[in-house]
């Protein structure tokens, strides 16, 4: 045979080949039958229902005596929360149902935030579907919420034998340790602050969370706090929080005034969705300024009970990872109310306190993406006819104050925009009636420069409405500076705020905020047309006054939330402003980018 005739004969063998090839492949697949996915549909609906629970715990040996080893601790979480969270999976009636009723068991025990790490397995005999099934993953997902466990072991088995149509569920769990500590430094408002927080976990065996947190300042800023959380209290849907707080707040470098805060919070936050929450805020303050304090800041010098009720929303969507400090996709709208008074001698803090906050952001290429923010705010000194008179002016840790990476303003400094107001000149008399208990040297803040050795002259009286704008686009750093999360952005950023006007004008942040001489005549209608001409009047200001800068710089995420090295070019200000142009640092709180 000529070279030419076998290669002939081979070009005609090859298809024939390539049949006998597929058709040993499907005969193989044959053998081995359906696919575990294919099998789980088949049966899924098939009478299934579950005769034993079995909840074991889960945690490396413990070296005895004469080095024999012993089992791990009993679970410390009472038995009646998990037989409560696991009754339901006795009601189901299919392997289907077997399998969502024991979902929605893992979920409702994760939100008692008593596990660390949660694994799921579901082995049925004979038969065996994905491990990683979707739907366990969010069974587990209600077990991590009880924050009691490090690891959670579900195993669904078919059981007795001589039962077909029923199994046995198998709970394996792993309870995180009781107590845990935590600290770190963080920078803020030109403030560093060193933090450090204890929490006790389960000691009741009933999820019980118990905290302790301390925070001290550089400007002698300090917060103390006790907490108290229980998880899904009572099987409900809702997790109580108790806190007894002792702040100072020390605003003297840029505002002339501090903040001494006792009191109590009291509130709920859903275990579904932790964006929702109320909270109820009971405290008396007082409000100290120094000798070089403006004459607003001087007018709202003295004892405040507050008062206040809180309500936060949140709402995320388009793929959106809300656990991430600089998250690709998605978006999320946050909007806060607040109203205070709510309580007998609480009439000189009325207020209702609005704020909206929402971000967008989406990849354009590997390790690219497009960030949008924007932010809202109103503060109303008032909400009854009885506490409104068209000179009384807001409280002052109740505004809106812009500058900084901490408002979205970078270019300025840390309270550089919006309203503000000269300084005196101190005397002799105005410090004897000066009351800044615990200022830690006043005299030197008014001093004190802005980041770039100009002293401060005017005081920062914050906002009444304020808006802001931020853009950037963010590229992931290669390397190991990407893996850790260090982005660079490109960025523009604008803003403003105003004090609610009267309608000729003048601005009611510079009277004091008492209130004695209250226009009733004007009846409640005549008090929406007053605060509705103030809106449209502090609207045209914010307005002509809209301040905006761009820059570049890097962006490093952390725990608590985002520290910026930036480069700023300032495109347009006000008289009065503070700019931080060139280079600068800053920190931003975890606010949901």
């Amino acid at each position: 045979m000529t070279e030419a005739t076998a290669g002939a004969a081979a070009a005609a063998t090859a298809p024939e080949q390539g049949q006998q090839q597929q058709q040993q492949q499907q005969a193989k697949e044959q053998k081995k039958g359906p696919s575990l996915q294919d099998l789980y549909l088949q049966v899924r609906d098939k009478p299934c229902r579950v005769v034993d629970v079995r909840v074991e715990s889960l945690g490396p040996e413990i070296e005895g005596p004469g080095g024999l080893t012993q089992s791990p601790k009993p679970l410390r979480l009472k038995q009646e929360i998990l037989d409560r969270e696991l009754d339901r999976v006795y009601e189901a009636k299919t392997l289907r149902e077997v399998h969502e009723a024991l979902e929605r068991s893992v979920e409702v025990l994760r939100q008692l935030e008593v596990f660390d790490d949660i694994t799921a397995l579901i082995d049925s005999q004979p038969l065996k579907f994905s491990r990683s099934s979707a739907g366990l993953e969010r069974s587990v997902e209600v077990l991590r919420q009880l924050e009691v466990f490090d690891d959670i072991t579900a195993l669904i088995d078919s059981q007795p034998l001589d039962e077909p149509d029923s199994c046995s569920v198998q709970m394996v769990l792993q309870e995180v340790g009781r107590y845990k500590f935590g600290g770190g430094t963080y920078t803020q408002g030109g403030e560093y602050s060193v933090e450090g927080n204890m929490v006790a976990r389960n000691v009741l065996g009933v999820a019980d969370q118990w905290a302790v947190t301390g925070e001290i300042g550089t400007r002698s800023s300090k917060n103390f706090a006790a907490s108290f959380r229980l998880p899904r209290a009572r099987g409900t849907g809702v997790t109580p929080e108790l806190r007894l707080l002792q702040t100072f707040a020390n605003q003297q470098l840029h505002s002339s005034w501090s903040e001494a805060t006792r009191g109590l919070s009291l509130g709920v936050v859903s275990a579904d969705n932790p964006g929702m929450s109320l909270a109820y805020e009971y405290g008396w303050r007082v409000l100290s300024t120094d000798a070089h304090a403006s004459r607003s800041v001087i007018n709202q010098r003295g004892d405040y009970l507050k008062a206040a009720l809180r309500c936060s929303c949140s709402f995320e969507g388009g793929g959106r990872n809300s656990s991430e400090v600089l998250p690709t996709e998605g978006w999320q709208l946050r909007l806060t109310n607040e109203i205070g008074g709510l309580a007998p001698g609480a009439a000189r803090l009325r207020y209702v306190r609005q704020q909206l906050h929402g971000s967008w952001a989406t990849a354009l290429a590997e390790g690219l993406s497009l960030h949008i923010e924007g932010s809202t705010g109103l503060l109303l000194p008032c909400w009854a006819p009885s506490s409104c008179s068209s000179s009384k002016a807001s409280s002052l840790p109740e505004r809106f104050y812009l500058g900084g990476v901490e408002s979205n303003l970078r270019g300025f400094d840390t309270r550089g925009v919006g309203p503000s107001e000269p300084r005196r000149i101190a005397t002799a008399a105005a410090g004897s009636r000066s009351s800044s208990a615990g200022s830690g040297g006043s005299d030197a803040a008014a001093a004190a420069a802005a980041g770039g050795g100009e002293p401060i002259t005017r005081d920062a009286l914050g906002g009444d409405v304020f808006g802001s704008v931020y853009a950037a686009l963010m590229m992931r750093l290669p390397g190991k500076a990407g893996d850790l999360g260090v982005h660079a952005h490109l960025f523009a950023n604008g803003g403003s705020s105003a004090l609610l006007q009267q309608a000729g004008g003048s601005s009611s942040g510079s009277s004091a905020g008492g209130g004695a001489a209250a226009d009733h005549g004007a009846g409640f209608g005549g008090l929406l047309g007053g605060i509705g001409e103030k809106l449209r009047s502090s609207g045209r200001e914010l307005g002509a006054t809209f301040r905006w800068s761009a820059g570049v710089g890097l962006v490093f995420p952390t725990q608590l939330g985002r520290l910026e090295a930036n480069y700023c070019w300032v495109l347009t200000s006000q008289e009065h402003d503070r700019l931080r142009r060139g280079f600068s640092f800053g920190f931003a709180a975890n606010m949901g980018l």
